[in-house]
């Protein structure tokens, strides 16, 4: 990997403008996601130029985990408006969502995609996507993407978890400055992420 200055580009995960990125040339296991010459966020490593052009393909469901009921209602409306998914269950907690999750499960209907909220009372987002691994590795189940929101930026901790947890990428939902911003911002992640899961 070589690192390249250039004109800035948006990152929607981190929220960053940045003007240091690096171009992916190896294509390799360290990159996994990732296409030989995707340009890439030095900060927290998402595309910001995807050279794929592959259309998306819209989820068939998917779960959200927010204790904020105001989150839930945004994201589920920009999901259905962008034609993301025509269903999407949401719940308040990290306990709640095991229990939706383990009951989608149940009916060999699994969720294409789960988005959690990293701070949630009873247990936190990192825990439940901890969990739901281990539940699809035990039913030797296909490992579901996940979107996480916090509002910090990604750290070496935090990337050590997206990497745990893949495929999974994060929004820092904390610096949108509208819930517009945050809604187009998610909106292009899941993107990414549905085009991962169809290549």
């Amino acid at each position: 990997m070589g690192n390249d200055t250039k004109e800035k580009k948006f990152c929607p995960s981190c929220g960053e403008n940045v003007d240091t990125y690096f171009v992916d040339r190896s294509g390799g296991v360290e990159s996994e996601g990732k296409k030989k010459g995707d340009i890439c966020c030095i900060f927290c490593g998402m595309i910001v130029e995807d050279i794929s052009g592959n259309d998306v393909i819209p989820a068939k469901s998917i779960l959200i985990s927010d204790d904020s009921a105001m989150v839930r209602e945004l994201i589920t409306d920009m999901l259905k408006e962008n034609g993301l998914t025509k269903d999407v269950i949401a719940s308040k907690d990290g306990s709640d969502f095991i229990t939706l999750f383990v009951k989608k499960i149940s009916k060999k209907t699994p969720f294409s995609l789960v988005i959690l909220d990293v701070s949630m009372p009873i247990l936190n987002g990192v825990n439940a996507a901890i969990a739901m691994r281990a539940i699809e590795k035990a039913l030797k189940m296909k490992s579901t993407p996940v979107l996480f929101f916090t509002a910090q930026k990604c750290d070496e901790n935090f990337k050590k978890v997206l990497t745990y947890c893949k495929p999974a990428l994060y929004v820092n939902k904390g610096i949108s400055s509208t819930p517009d911003l945050l809604a187009s911002r998610v909106s292009q992640v899941i993107i990414k992420l549905l085009k991962d899961i169809k290549s």
